[in-house]
């Protein structure tokens, strides 16, 4: 089964600083100078966050005998782990994902609302569960609150890399057939 993603628009940002303001009170008294005002200002133009899938999601061939579980890892070579008499045939795949962003600077990546999507087919839909960032390159991981990852860019160049890997849960007489769905990852400057 093969799951296909939809990446959002991306979003093109600049970073600003703000420069010093030093104003002097100017005199109305005859005979007086008036003070000029000093205003000093800087820019720094950072790249544009971009992201491309380079790699589906596909968790392989599963033979469902009841309700059960398949858990991915999320690491560039993965692996697929089995419960409840499931069994694994096949391709085991994270989604790859490879972007480009200033080093330095704070990237958020998001994954599904609640990390959670379905898939479907021919019976009732699959539900994918745990959607989860790992196995980073030019990244250094600050931490998570719910679906969002955090981490700094740390490739000089900028560039950098990410896996995708999740849990896939079935139920009892799910229907055979081919199962796919899309889902969102985005990745923004913090």
């Amino acid at each position: 089964m093969t799951t296909q993603h939809s990446i959002k628009p991306l979003l093109r940002m600049a970073w600003f600083s703000a420069g010093s303001l030093v104003l002097h009170a100017a005199s109305t008294v005859p005979g007086h100078a008036q003070d000029n005002a000093d205003i000093g200002a800087s820019s720094r133009v950072i790249a544009d966050v971009t992201l491309s899938k380079t790699r589906d999601l596909d968790f392989g061939k599963i033979i469902v005998p009841r309700n059960g579980r398949l858990d991915m890892s999320a690491e560039e070579t993965a692996t697929c782990t089995t419960n409840n008499g499931l069994t694994h045939l096949g391709v085991c795949e994270t989604a790859a994902f490879e972007g480009q962003a200033s080093q330095g600077f704070q990237l958020a990546i998001t994954v599904p609302n609640r990390r959670r999507f379905n898939i479907t087919g021919p019976g009732r839909p699959l539900r994918v569960r745990r959607v989860t960032v790992g196995d980073t390159s030019g990244l250094q991981f600050q931490g998570r609150s719910g679906n969002v990852y955090n981490y700094t860019v740390n490739a000089a160049d900028g560039a950098f890399g990410f896996h995708i890997g999740a849990r896939l849960l079935f139920r009892n007489n799910q229907a055979p057939g081919i199962y796919s769905g899309t889902f969102n990852i985005q990745a923004e400057y913090q």
